[in-house]
């Protein structure tokens, strides 16, 4: 069993060299295909992706923390740790049929919405990366269960790296690319991470033929709110988009997503502190209450600000050549789009912070009402600026439901924590100077 400081060490690094190469090879892929690929296939293959997304959001949300956490607090109990293995991994293939099931129902709806109708081709292959995702995810989360994480660096890597890599031979070798071929890829990589984090989980695996439906129960119990937050989340981050390509087309929906893949960069470093407050929200509460929550969730949100205003002060100078660099001449249109919604990722942070504080500290239901209100209020003021405004309306409509849901966040901070979100502001100038003063101390040893 790892120590305590050899735990955060080891969580720490891989947590971050996954979301770090995960970043990489997604703007990585998104700047050669819209290179390689026209406004309208760029879109199809854009939207096919969101779908893929959100099936996997919905399993992370409906079986991760349940099972982490039940075969953490079971660990010594083998009948029991085997019981629970065995009741998620059911339920992780039960989610992938159901899940391709629905998509199978929904998918002529959507082609002829979007105006997509390659997305016949791209779905027969995503549904064998489905449920090529079960037995990955399954060992992923086990390894998080019990301490061991390259395994979930390895896998990942796998998976998205088969598909840049892909797609960086094909525009060497100057090959025109497919949109078959890209779901293939994406499907050859499922399969090359489901055998790494399989190497590394197998002294953690653990089966049996015969389900335990209470813990099946159990686990879609605890699991229910976090499916419905995950879910919730990536509707309300893609409802512009999706409102656009609805709307107004195929290449509207390229020019914004150009631009949205410039502003995702701004998530990595959200996240990832997240991903350490988590436990240390927890912490807190038990032992300082809602004073020690309140120090934690303004020095946590000061810390990402203090990452983003650079980035955003550089996109609202430098919006051309940064689109130009990253997405070519053709969506030089993106620029301004991208102005927009730099901006954000001046609410990201906050929105972030208080689904952090809200779940460690057992308030997970009124996180997931958060988050859908969120997601409704979006999707009605997109499709009553994008009908309005256009390509704008859809920049503007995300920051005024940003806007409204980050002063109903605020309210239930304040109510149970005493928290003011504006005095993370404080604690930015102070991370600065202690970058500053990291910087000189570095160069005067060199």
């Amino acid at each position: 069993m790892p120590t305590a400081s050899n735990y955060w060490l080891r969580s720490g690094f891989f947590t971050l060299l996954e979301k770090g190469m995960a970043l990489i090879f997604s703007l990585g892929t998104a700047m050669l295909l819209l290179r390689m690929l026209d406004k309208e296939t760029f879109a199809a293959w854009g939207i096919f992706t969101i779908i893929g997304y959100f099936v996997e959001m919905g399993r992370s949300g409906l079986i991760q923390n349940g099972l982490v956490r039940a075969l953490a607090m079971h660990k010594t109990d083998r009948r029991a740790y085997t019981s629970i293995s065995s009741a998620s991994f059911a339920l992780n293939l039960s989610f992938s049929l159901l899940s391709n099931v629905l998509l199978w129902l929904c998918a002529h709806w959507i082609a002829i919405q979007y105006q997509i109708p390659q997305l016949s081709l791209l779905l027969p292959v995503y549904f064998l990366t489905n449920f090529i995702m079960a037995p990955f995810t399954h060992c992923s989360f086990v390894q998080q269960a019990n301490f061991e994480f390259r395994g979930v660096f390895w896998g990942a890597f796998f998976y998205r790296g088969a598909l840049f890599a892909w797609i960086a031979l094909c525009r060497l070798g100057g090959h025109a690319i497919e949109l078959q071929e890209l779901a293939l890829a994406m499907l050859a990589g499922g399969l090359l991470g489901a055998v790494a984090t399989w190497y590394f989980a197998r002294p953690f695996l653990s089966f049996s033929l015969k389900i335990d439906f209470q813990w099946v129960k159990s686990l879609l119990g605890y699991g229910k709110y976090v499916l419905g937050t995950n879910l919730s989340t990536m509707f309300y981050k893609n409802i512009d988009k999706l409102s656009l390509g609805y709307l107004l087309g195929p290449a509207a929906f390229a020019v914004y997503d150009a631009a949205g893949k410039v502003t995702q960069m701004v998530e990595a470093p959200s996240f990832s502190i997240a991903a350490v407050v988590f436990p240390k929200s927890a912490e807190r509460m038990a032992l300082e209450g809602a004073k020690g929550i309140r120090s934690l969730y303004e020095q946590s949100v000061g810390a990402i600000l203090a990452i983003i205003l650079p980035f955003l002060l550089g996109v609202l100078v430098f919006a051309e050549p940064i689109i130009q660099v990253f997405a070519g001449a053709q969506y030089a249109d993106s620029a301004d789009v991208l102005r927009l919604t730099a901006f954000f990722g001046l609410f990201l942070p906050f929105a972030v912070q208080f689904g952090t504080v809200m779940d460690s500290t057992g308030k997970p239901g009124l996180n997931f009402a958060c988050t859908l209100f969120t997601a409704l209020l979006n999707w009605t003021l997109s499709f009553i600026f994008v009908r309005q405004f256009g390509l704008f309306g859809a920049a503007f409509a995300t920051l005024a439901g940003y806007a409204i849901s980050f002063v109903v966040m605020q309210y239930f901070l304040y109510k149970f924590f005493k928290i003011n979100a504006l005095n993370a502001f404080r604690y930015v100038p102070g991370f600065y100077r202690k970058a500053w003063k990291m910087f000189t101390g570095m160069r005067n040893e060199g």
